[in-house]
């Protein structure tokens, strides 16, 4: 099967298969049977018998669960196989008994994906009048407007799924040969592909299409050439020539040669763009493309053609990696020049507010710009003084050079008493309190995130203080994320998994509020948690430092499912964390920028920075975007933490701010 298609099934049944697994080991800790009502437990009586294929006991307690929430689950479970071989219009209506649950997409794609692979186009039609999202369905789409008779629909698809960098699935390919023969694929089309392609870095189908070219043979040489060996591009006079194409050539050979030499790409940027090379649009573009390379490597000698060439892309985006390069540098020369071309939009963010309160102390102060000595604040500072009162990381930086209270901003959501009495309209609601009951949090979450979804924001309220009240905290931080209830502290920084935190913080010697943070931020406390690169659970270990953080701690590693169980996954996050906090002397700083990014690239960035910069100067200047924000989202946490507990916030230690990174 094709690899697209592997890779589609996996993402769409990942969670289904984990939540059988869990359900069938001991991975979770199911309540005892006895602690089931009937309903429940007929229900999970019914689905082993449904699993066991022992239909005539699973049709006899199907019939005592008619009006249970779960019903639709059994339903969908007995029926699907069935409805995959039904013609459209009936499939369609029983395709629908699923609408309002993540069942629903399910059997849906099931049913087009049967369809699609067997034509029956009719049917694929009827119950996907309109073009689905998935790729693969996408090209069953078109080849069923096709033997519609819809050939205008079916073949401006097929350009549009053609027209790309990479290889499209096999199920495309008799879309392709069809529009192909029909006339539509002309030698400009291909030319474009190719340079998605060669831009992609996708040798193999780059060397295919130029084969289908039956005219510019020598274009065709110059561009297999200029593929094979960028640096080739030294000899200009070979692109000279006024047509499009050899623009196109230069611009990307420019690119792909960027990425081994981008200061020898810049030098012969200009010599082409010298040479009239490039058209208006090409030469923006590929001046935009290299400045971003050369701020992102900070690239010294580059600094001048950075300088040069910033002024005139009118980006905030390029303005404010050059401020971070500038940071970095302790170069506040650089920074006082660069703040102003921010647009006035960017220059309100806290962010720069904060900097800009930097840049205004040492202007007023007449001290040496150096980011490095003590940062001392001018309590008439307006600006760090508006900022101190704001709940974030910058807000409570200017908090803690003003020796002025951390604020909270929180307030209570209130409930409003007519719209309460509407929450189980939703049959969505009883799904969830019925999963939950039987350990079925995967399927619990999804209901109530595609709940949540088909709401207003006034019952999305009520429904986050329903899940506030039944202390389903995973659910509630849910909430206040699609309900935008940003300043409700009790939704947004609940009290998870707290006796697993307790034992962890007793046991590893580190401050529960630290270990907190990190949940709430790695996994928002969803304890089936799995990012794209493999990081699972509560506090998002990846298996290998598991394995590891298991073998130091002495404690028996039971696999990469067991990190989906709180107690564990807590045990063996804190293990790793209290460990950083060893590696780097205690400073948080340093040991929370380990956690996501990896000890070995804060000692990169340490060695870079050479003991130049104050504690908040060397957060702005990590270069990964991720780790940036997180190490201020766990700082700003662990204060959030410490105000909601009455205990005394601690931004930074008195250790964390002499030191010199």
């Amino acid at each position: 099967m094709h690899k697209q298609f592997n890779d589609v099934l996996k993402s769409l049944f990942f969670y289904t298969s984990l939540s059988l697994f869990l359900m069938a080991s001991s991975v979770v800790n199911p309540a005892h049977a006895s602690d089931y009502t009937a309903e429940q437990q007929t229900y999970l009586e019914a689905r082993k018998e449904l699993k066991n294929n022992q239909l005539t006991r699973y049709n006899k307690l199907r019939k005592q669960l008619d009006g249970y929430p779960l019903t639709v689950y059994l339903d969908f479970h007995s029926n699907i196989n069935g409805i995959l071989t039904h013609k459209g219009s009936k499939a369609s209506a029983e395709i629908d008994q699923f609408k309002d649950t993540p069942l629903f997409n399910t059997a849906r794609y099931r049913y087009l994906m049967t369809t699609g692979a067997k034509r029956r186009w009719d049917d694929f039609l009827m119950v996907s009048p309109s073009r689905p999202n998935n790729t693969i369905l996408q090209c069953y789409f078109y080849r069923a407007k096709l033997a519609a008779g819809d050939k205008a629909t079916a073949f401006k698809g097929a350009q549009s799924l053609w027209l790309y960098g990479k290889s499209r699935p096999e199920e495309c390919d008799p879309l392709f040969q069809l529009w192909q023969k029909a006339g539509y694929r002309t030698q400009e089309m291909l030319w474009s592909r190719m340079f998605l392609s060669f831009n992609a870095n996708q040798h193999g189908l780059l060397t295919y299409l130029c084969r289908k070219i039956t005219g510019n043979k020598a274009d065709v040489k110059r561009l297999l050439s200029v593929y094979k060996d960028p640096l080739s591009l030294r000899h200009t006079k070979k692109f000279m020539g006024q047509a499009k194409i050899n623009g196109e050539i230069v611009s990307s050979g420019l690119k792909k040669l960027a990425k081994t030499d981008l200061q020898q790409a810049v030098k012969l940027y200009m010599a082409y763009q010298k040479l009239d090379r490039f058209s208006d649009y090409q030469g923006r573009k590929l001046s935009r493309y290299f400045v971003k390379r050369a701020i992102i490597r900070q690239e010294e000698r580059l600094k001048s053609f950075v300088d040069t060439m910033l002024p005139l892309l009118d980006s905030d985006d390029l303005v404010e990696l050059r401020l971070r390069w500038a940071i970095r540098e302790a170069d506040f020369t650089s920074l006082i020049a660069y703040l102003p071309q921010l647009s006035e939009q960017k220059k309100a963010k806290p962010r720069w507010q904060y900097w800009q309160s930097r840049v205004d102390e040492i202007i007023s102060t007449q001290a040496s710009p150096a980011p490095s000595s003590d940062i001392v604040a001018n309590p008439s500072n307006s600006r760090l003084a508006n900022l101190s009162k704001r709940r974030n990381f910058y807000g409570y930086a200017a908090a803690l050079e003003l020796n002025s209270e951390y604020q909270l901003e929180h307030l209570d959501t209130v409930t409003d008493p007519a719209l309460r009495q509407k929450i189980f309209d939703d049959k969505a609601l009883a799904r969830v309190i019925e999963l939950l009951a039987i350990d079925k949090t995967i399927d619990a979450r999804s209901e109530w995130v595609q709940m949540l979804g088909r709401h207003s924001r006034a019952m999305q309220k009520e429904y986050a203080i329903f899940a506030l009240e039944n202390k389903w905290h995973a659910l509630g931080v849910q909430a206040s994320i699609q309900g935008k209830l940003w300043n409700d502290m009790r939704l947004r920084f609940p009290y998870a998994a707290e006796q697993a935190f307790v034992t962890a913080s007793k046991k590893q010697k580190v401050n529960i509020d630290e270990l907190r943070a990190i949940a709430r931020r790695e996994s928002a406390f969803y304890p089936y948690a799995t990012s794209g690169v493999g990081a699972r659970g509560l506090m998002q270990l990846m298996p290998a430092t598991a394995k590891e953080a298991a073998r130091k701690a002495g404690v028996k590693y039971k696999g990469t499912r067991s990190l989906y169980i709180n107690e564990i996954n807590i045990r063996l996050g804190s293990a790793y964390y209290a460990s950083l906090l060893k590696r780097f002397n205690n400073n948080r700083v340093l040991a929370t920028a380990a956690y996501n990014a990896g000890p070995h690239r804060v000692k990169r960035w340490l060695k870079k920075t050479n003991g130049e910069l104050d504690v908040v100067a060397f957060i702005e200047a990590i270069p990964f975007t991720e780790t940036r924000e997180y190490v201020q989202a766990v700082l700003s946490y662990r204060v959030i933490y410490q105000i909601k507990q009455g205990k005394k916030p601690e931004l930074f230690s008195a250790k964390e701010l002499d030191f010199k990174y």
